[in-house]
């Protein structure tokens, strides 16, 4: 079957009149669009007739082709017919080919987004992450079809999603889309529309159903609300943060009593009938759209939990587990009662103190709200509770996993590989945790590596390997596709990895970690860029005062050890992307070789300034000034070769670094060495 040519467009008969599925079907037009060198667009119809043709062209190419109409029978008809938010929990759909219809055919409008998604991927060659891949779509002058079938659906039905979190270069490289209020280091500046849409469209894309888009979002903000309208308008379930139960963080709850006047704290316990207002407020506002998955819980500013820094005893952690459970069972209330009753998914994150307090038997989150277990962030492993916590039959589980976390990283490249990713998303498939999932994923751009295999573990699990996925990526790289796999397995497998008794060293206090876990093949404590480039701006900022070196000197000579890997492993991504076409070799560059270059940078970096700590405390300034003039010469290069990066779509992609902050690092760096 004749797709398109130079001359002939097939048609889509479009039958389905679901606004999602509208945007979807405007996709799939501008995919072969993508993909035709003459920029072929298929022409709507309503009927399944046999119907003229047309080729929408720009100026320039109708005056370098002679393109005429001509009919053609080929329609690609997308059927079936039912309101928004009916049916979701049926994503199964079929593709039929008889040799001149293609007829993409489900029960529910997420099933045929599937369906429209999929041909673009396995038929146009459309990757769902084009938008962040940074490899340039395969142009055709025509493509035929043979005939064919296809059916998908999930393993399970389950919520599969991704958390826009910490999403610092997300939100400066474009123009903001607007003020955040808020009294906090970040998050400023709201992401633009146009990047919102980006997001959405990859999601969907990715067959995701759920999407939580922003790290903080009020809806009584325009702009923050416009982030959510883009979502919504893809047909994809929208959530919240685990410090914004209903809703309403502690920095919009400030924003709400601020607009009214109103004295009181962030505080359930000492202003119960303030919260519930507050909550109520935010409830409604969120309402309006169909599709959500209310998030229950009670933590306090900024991500901490709600006794903030003290040291409660064990009778006070009892009392504060009961008013916490207390609270999510007045959540849930208020969002059914501000719904009408058509709230019905509602989840709870144990995240820190709620991993502890659930362990401990001390939460109880009602038969209403899926209980999601979350891996600790510095090791991306899941914590003591994981094994402990008694699943109730009934109930339902799922689990919250990074593939990106700030501050110890991973944030400027990819740390946390295939391996480590299946092994976790094996448990919680095992365990049956698999009601829910949601993966941290940061700015996208760094992680599309991940993302899509996560995409396709959470879709079905049992068809995944982590292998073919390798390889089926690496086919990319054409007759070098077999190097291309080596050193991508080198670049994880090369990660430096320091016992597990020095997570000690990290955020201890709140995280719940499960010390003897180890397995054989899955690296837990990684050193990851963020712990790198952190641990040592401590160096750089108390460079002369006296401190203690025993962790810090570990790191060190793990860094050591593998410094030398991703040295290399920069130079065989370098002279591979030379040896690739240029749609290729701007991927390699983009990604690969760039991550490469991260690590290594940071890590000579903290060679460095920790070697010239240790020559200042022997009285050595010019040993020490030597070391540090290196540590400079690092982050410079780095800081220079990412300008690769900042091309196309992508300009100024880094302008937005406020986690990592390389730029101020190097700053303090050159400040510290002006002063020895």
């Amino acid at each position: 079957m004749l797709l398109f040519n130079e001359e002939e467009c097939v048609c889509i008969c479009l039958k389905n009149k679901n606004e999602y599925v509208r945007i979807a079907v405007e996709d799939l037009r501008h995919d072969f669009l993508r993909v035709s060198h003459l920029k072929a667009m298929p022409k709507i119809v309503s009927e399944e007739v046999d119907r003229r043709v047309i080729i929408s062209s720009d100026d320039d190419v109708i005056r370098r082709s002679k393109i005429r109409e001509n009919r053609l029978s080929s329609l690609i008809i997308i059927e079936e017919n039912y309101g928004n938010g009916e049916a979701i929990f049926n994503e199964s759909f079929r593709i039929d080919c008889d040799g001149n219809r293609i007829r993409i055919s489900a029960a529910s409008y997420l099933g045929t987004l599937w369906g429209i998604y999929t041909f673009s991927e396995r038929v146009l060659e459309v990757s769902p992450c084009y938008l962040f891949d940074d490899l340039e779509i395969n142009r055709k002058t025509s493509l035929s079809v043979e005939p064919f079938s296809y059916e998908g659906m999930p393993e399970k039905v389950c919520f599969r999603g991704v958390f826009i979190n910490d999403e610092d270069l997300l939100g400066g490289y474009k123009k903001s889309g607007g003020k955040r209020l808020i009294d906090y280091p970040f998050y400023s500046e709201v992401i633009s529309e146009e990047v919102a849409d980006k997001i959405a469209e990859t999601a969907v894309r990715l067959k995701f159903n759920l999407v939580i888009p922003s790290t903080f979002i009020d809806i009584d903000n325009p702009p923050e609300k416009a982030v959510l309208d883009r979502m919504a308008r893809r047909g994809v379930f929208i959530s919240q943060h685990h410090i914004e139960p209903l809703g309403m963080s502690h920095f919009a709850f400030e924003n709400y009593c601020k607009k009214r006047g109103i004295d009181g704290d962030y505080s359930f316990k000492e202003y119960p009938e303030l919260m519930r207002e507050a909550w109520a407020h935010y409830a409604k506002k969120w309402a309006c759209y169909e599709n959500v998955v209310w998030q229950a819980g009670l933590r306090g500013k900024a991500d901490r939990p709600v006794w903030e820094e003290s040291e409660p005893t064990e009778k006070e952690l009892k009392n504060y587990a009961e008013y916490i459970s207390k609270a999510i069972k007045e959540q849930v209330e208020i969002a059914k009662k501000a719904t009408g009753n058509r709230a019905k998914y509602f989840t709870s994150t144990l995240w820190m103190e709620g991993s502890m307090l659930m362990q401990k038997g001390l939460l109880d989150l009602g038969n209403d709200v899926i209980t999601v277990f979350s891996d600790n962030g510095p090791n991306q492993m899941f914590g003591g509770d994981y094994d402990e916590v008694k699943r109730e039959e009934g109930k339902k589980y799922g689990v919250y996993y990074h593939v990106q976390y700030y501050d110890i990283g991973p944030h400027l490249a990819p740390q946390t590989g295939i391996k480590k990713l299946y092994y976790n998303i094996k448990r919680a498939k095992t365990k049956g945790d698999d009601d829910y999932f949601i993966l941290n994923v940061s700015n996208i751009r760094e992680f599309v590596f991940e993302i899509k295999a996560y995409s396709e573990m959470v879709w079905n699990f049992g068809n995944f390997s982590a292998d073919k996925y390798l390889s089926d990526y690496s086919s990319i790289f054409g007759n070098n596709a077999q190097l291309a796999k080596g050193y991508i397995e080198e670049y994880f497998s090369s990660l430096p990895c320091i016992e597990n008794e020095y997570l000690k060293y990290v955020h201890s206090k709140y995280f719940n970690y499960n010390y003897g876990e180890n397995v054989d093949g899955v690296k837990n404590f990684v050193l990851k860029d963020g712990l790198i480039l952190w641990r040592g701006a401590y160096l750089v900022n108390d460079f002369k005062k006296e401190q203690d070196l025993e962790f810090l000197g570990k790191v060190c000579e793990k860094l050591k050890e593998v410094l030398p890997i991703y040295e290399k492993l920069s130079d065989d991504f370098g002279a591979l992307a030379e040896q690739s076409g240029e749609r290729v070799k701007r991927h390699i560059n983009c990604k690969w070789r760039l991550y490469s270059i991260t690590l290594s940078c940071a890590y000579k970096w903290f060679i460095c300034v920790f070697k010239a700590k240790k020559m200042y405390d022997k009285g050595d300034d010019f040993g020490a000034k030597r070391e540090l003039e290196k540590a400079c010469g690092s982050l410079v290069y780095y800081l220079d070769y990412r300008k690769i990066a900042e091309i196309g779509d992508f300009e100024n992609w880094f302008k937005g670094d406020k986690k990592m902050d390389v730029r101020q690092k190097l700053a303090a760096t050159e400040n510290l060495l002006k002063s020895i």
